[in-house]
């Protein structure tokens, strides 16, 4: 059997009202060379099953069922990661989605890095799109992610090489109270001199994040990733997702902002090379 080129983690802790739509977002990618492990970190029994009747429909989906573990689970990401096959890893959280371009976008991305992440695209709940321009090449970035809270992507587009993960001293584990545990695992990579990192300016997700909707039922916001799961599946609809994300980018370039001009120089130099990359051209 051929290796996957990629192992994607997907943990879980909840009912599964948002987990068909993260699955489904995995199995519309461009790229179909992928094993899916599905964590269940003290999921209930609906959640597994749910994982359970997809797995039974693909080979790829593995499903791993455990009691709650501390934090969010991350030492069952860790345990995972000892069976995959994959050349690069990534993750998805289950209640975001992937555009069918990510895991293509992925593999450019790591191609020249060991660490890295696409873009980070925030979907608000008054529907506002908005994609965050930071770069982890930068070394000032790098630094404050290493000595301060300064966190600007999740695991929803982080990515990395399996290689670069078993040469860690540690990999997933769980995280001070103090500390998020996605930060607490980057910088583990951070700190290792000899790994490449690198951002990857693309639009090729949607993090609906739980923050902006704690007054939102579950089923609420299930609904809305069902209604955006429809959307970003037309190209027409994708295409104007994109649009709106490098809209607001633009925005954020021409708002009046009290930053020194150096600032809004180097801001701009990065939508303009954002723009290059995604061969973005405003609308007439």
């Amino acid at each position: 059997m051929t290796d996957p080129a990629f192992t994607i983690l997907l943990p879980v802790h909840r009912p599964p009202a948002m987990l068909p739509c993260a699955i489904e977002s995995v199995l519309a990618q461009e790229r179909q060379d992928f094993e899916l492990f599905v964590i269940c970190d003290g999921a209930p029994p609906e959640t597994a099953a749910v994982a359970l009747e997809h797995a039974d429909k693909d080979a790829r989906i593995c499903v791993f069922e455990h009691p709650k573990g501390a934090r969010n689970g991350e030492t069952y990401r860790h345990q995972a990661l000892q069976e995959a096959r994959g050349e690069y890893v990534c993750q998805i959280s289950d209640d975001d989605l992937w555009l069918p371009n990510h895991l293509s976008e992925v593999a450019v991305l790591l191609q020249s890095v060991d660490f890295g992440h696409i873009s980070m695209i925030w979907v608000m709940p008054d529907e506002k799109v908005h994609i965050d321009l930071r770069n982890l090449a930068d070394p000032l970035i790098r630094q404050r992610m290493l000595t301060k809270r300064l966190n600007f992507f999740g695991p929803t587009t982080v990515a990395y090489r399996l290689s670069a993960y078993r040469s860690l001293p540690e990999g997933w584990s769980p995280a001070p109270q103090d500390l998020p545990s996605d930060l607490f695992m980057w910088r583990k990579f951070l700190v290792r001199a000899d790994l490449s990192t690198g951002t990857r300016y693309a639009v090729t997700s949607a993090h609906l994040a739980a923050p902006h909707r704690l007054d939102w039922s579950l089923e609420q916001r299930a609904e809305e990733n069902r209604r955006w799961l429809r959307r970003l599946r037309d190209p027409a609809q994708r295409d104007a997702f994109v649009q709106a994300a490098m809209a607001g980018a633009i925005r954020r370039v021409k708002r009046p902002k009290p930053a020194p001009e150096p600032a809004r120089r180097r801001l701009a130099r990065t939508l303009r090379n954002v723009a290059l990359q995604l061969g973005w051209k405003p609308p007439a």
